[in-house]
């Protein structure tokens, strides 16, 4: 058992949410009343990710590891994961009493952990939710984590708007804005010259940054899209490729694969599992694009002012900004155009200026604030909040 007092769990499942938890949890950990307690699982555990290193050196005490074995990419092996998941933290959530656990996103890694803690009556606090992804299985998950929580801390009006219709209190619905977004230009960013030196890579006069996910509600999960480009850049070896690891969803090692096999060839790429905050942040600002169907390429990317080409479905309805180039079915031509826009003087112009939907001031002051001031002894079962109007 953990001592008494404000015991708070975070639990955090990947490189990418991490991120966005490190400065709730060290703001949180800074705080005397709150015990802060940080558990790590899912992919953080996958043999490519070095992310626990990364933890580690940000001083954050690791609580508990809680590994889920997963031996391939197959919806079998994942609805195992979950299932183990939930298992495994049912006996974290058995022992321990928690007054509060802080999740963020859509992963179904921390699906299982929110299933578990429903059931020992733990309130939970989700971060990033109300947002739409149609081509992603994620969507459902984040609806369903937000309808397991109590209170929501949301990136942008909209999404706050969107978890009040999912019949959320109002009262616990926090629209601050993106924690990794708001001190992205703060950061010191590593040149050219030292990104180099630290990711043994020559960057060319031309160079993009690609990390492209399975698209888990597409038939072919997206894999045509992915060759397509991968097809365009093979006979282009005066160009600087790097790639990051995809998510831990279905057909994610079929991705792996081809960026493995497509490296091998092309002595002008590479791949990485975990680059880091700064040299993501740092290879963001040395490259001409991000290419792909990541979330960061809708929210990071337009505040370190570059353009974002987004691949395919996977992030339909998400809010993005001016920056971002969308290309629903990729072809050699419109694919070619796209490099040809991101070039343009009055496309740049644009791109500087451009506002980020998932900026506001203060995110991670405004997070501990609310926190800190929540009384967790009175939240009693929820009640579903009609939209007043709607119903006779």
């Amino acid at each position: 058992m953990i001592k008494s007092g404000k015991n708070i769990c975070i639990i955090t499942g990947s490189r990418a949410d991490y991120d966005l938890l490190k400065p709730v949890i060290k703001g949180l950990s800074k705080i005397k009343k709150f015990n802060v307690k940080t558990i790590i699982t899912g992919s953080h555990f996958i043999q490519f990710q070095t992310s626990i290193n990364t933890i580690k050196k940000d001083r954050i005490k690791i609580f508990r590891e809680i590994k889920v074995p997963y031996k391939n990419d197959t919806n079998s092996t994942i609805l195992k994961s979950i299932s183990l998941g939930i298992e495994k933290f049912d006996e974290i959530f058995k022992k321990n009493k928690f007054d509060l656990l802080i999740v963020l996103g859509d992963r179904y890694e921390i699906f299982s952990a929110v299933v578990s803690a429903s059931f020992y009556r733990i309130p939970i606090a989700h971060l990033s939710g109300g947002e739409v992804t149609e081509g992603a299985i994620d969507e459902s998950i984040r609806h369903s984590i937000t309808k397991f929580s109590t209170f929501h801390f949301v990136n942008n009006q909209v999404y706050l708007k969107r978890i009040k219709q999912l019949g959320e209190n109002p009262k616990n619905i926090f629209h601050v804005g993106s924690t990794t977004v708001e001190n992205v230009n703060k950061e010191k960013l590593y040149s050219r010259k030292d990104l180099e030196k630290k990711l043994n890579f020559d960057f060319k006069q031309e160079n993009y940054l690609i990390t492209f996910h399975p698209v888990t509600f597409q038939e072919d999960y997206g894999l045509r899209d992915f060759k397509t480009i991968l097809n365009y850049f093979e006979k282009r070896k005066n160009i600087g490729i790097i790639f990051t690891i995809p998510n831990s969803d279905t057909k994610n090692f079929f991705i792996s694969k081809m960026i493995k096999k497509f490296i091998k060839k092309n002595k002008n790429s590479k791949y990485y599992g975990s680059l880091g905050r700064i040299k993501y942040f740092s290879v963001i600002k040395n490259v001409d694009a991000v290419i792909g169907n990541s979330s960061s390429g809708l929210s990071e990317v337009p505040s370190l002012k570059k353009p974002t080409i987004n691949i395919g479905t996977r992030q339909k309805g998400r809010l993005r900004s001016k920056s971002v180039i969308d290309i629903k079915k990729v072809t050699s031509k419109n694919f070619k155009n796209s490099l040809k826009k991101i070039k343009n003087k009055k496309f740049l112009r644009l791109v500087n200026s451009s506002r980020n939907p998932y900026f506001k001031s203060n995110t991670t002051k405004n997070i501990l604030k609310i926190i800190k001031n929540l009384n967790l002894k009175k939240v009693n079962q929820k009640k579903f909040f009609d939209i007043r109007g709607n119903f006779k």
